[in-house]
């Protein structure tokens, strides 16, 4: 009787312990998903107010760029956080692939933000430093953006 006790109280502390394990990755997953969804309407928030004909001499571009500098880098070290807060946690075939998807859709809205504050530093900056940097180039790397961009809130 005594080992049939025994035995009971560890599957049921295995059991708990699967349980709050559980809810661990399952609140990771939603706040690195949320988190990742917050970034992506900030972009395009930032990127309407570049793109849009009234913010011509109302708001400087340098602002702008920084900000979506910053985004950037929030999301690196957002990135690099949930993989330091996977360390530890049991881990299942569909919690890896959710967490690699996340991982790549990171990435490519990362690369999505440097390419697009890259592309108006250079635009903007034609008259300045860039005088080889032309009105055919920008339209070349803005459609190649705007097929990542496509892509990346197609899949989201």
């Amino acid at each position: 009787m005594k080992l049939a006790t025994t035995i009971y109280v560890v599957i049921c502390i295995l059991a708990i312990d699967a349980i709050y394990a559980d809810s661990d990755i399952n609140e990771l997953k939603s706040s690195s998903n949320y988190y990742i969804s917050t970034i992506k309407n900030e972009f395009l928030s930032i990127k309407n107010k570049i793109i849009s004909p009234y913010n011509k001499k109302q708001f400087p571009y340098e602002s702008f760029l920084d900000s979506l500098y910053f985004l950037s880098e929030k999301l690196d070290t957002q990135r690099k956080n949930m993989f330091s807060n996977l360390r530890g946690l049991d881990l299942t075939s569909k919690d890896i692939q959710f967490f690699d998807n996340l991982n790549k859709d990171s990435v490519l809205l990362y690369n999505i933000i440097n390419r697009f504050g890259r592309i108006y530093h250079s635009y903007l900056s034609y008259d300045k430093t860039n005088k080889d940097y032309s009105f055919e180039q920008f339209t070349l790397e803005m459609k190649n953006l705007l097929v990542l961009e496509q892509f990346f809130f197609k899949k989201n």
